[in-house]
């Protein structure tokens, strides 16, 4: 049923959690998973609009920095998955329109025909302030989302 899964990935405990399930269910139904790290990339400002003075350097080595970090970072998942018998591609985008929308195009664009992803389960004010990547998937995407808790 299911042929290219789409497995947002952090590192995190959840994120283990949901890649152990997806890589089961990518097992059971002969199907292939793209691992997606989405990089927020701050951009530090003096003044309201203003970037501070000689910031740039410093955003663009800190960009090039959580690049290498999620790569190697999603390479290591990556083997777990080879290693399982499964085939297995990453991707690492910045971001921009948000997390939840680079999971979301990056499916489209992929032609994955299931989203896996954790829940952090945030609740409460922090929840509230910090927002779902997880709810925003399920509320936006046209394609089946699983959510692992």
């Amino acid at each position: 049923m299911y042929k290219h899964i789409m497995l947002p990935y952090d590192g995190s405990p959840l994120s283990e959690k949901a890649l152990r399930e997806g890589m089961g269910l990518a097992k059971s139904e002969n199907a292939k998973i793209t691992l997606i790290y989405v990089i927020s990339l701050h951009h530090l400002t003096v003044a309201g609009a203003n970037t501070a003075p000689g910031m740039a350097d410093w955003e663009r080595e800190y960009a090039e920095n959580m690049r290498a970090q999620a790569k190697q970072m999603l390479e290591a998942a990556r083997v777990q998955v080879v290693a399982a018998g499964l085939v297995c591609e990453t991707l690492v985008v910045d971001n921009g329109a948000g997390p939840y929308q680079h999971i979301i195009d990056g499916a489209n664009r992929l032609k994955c025909d299931l989203i896996v992803m954790a829940s952090h389960g945030r609740r409460g004010l922090d929840g509230l302030l910090v927002g779902s990547q997880t709810i925003k998937v399920l509320s936006h995407s046209t394609i089946p989302v699983l959510v692992i808790r």
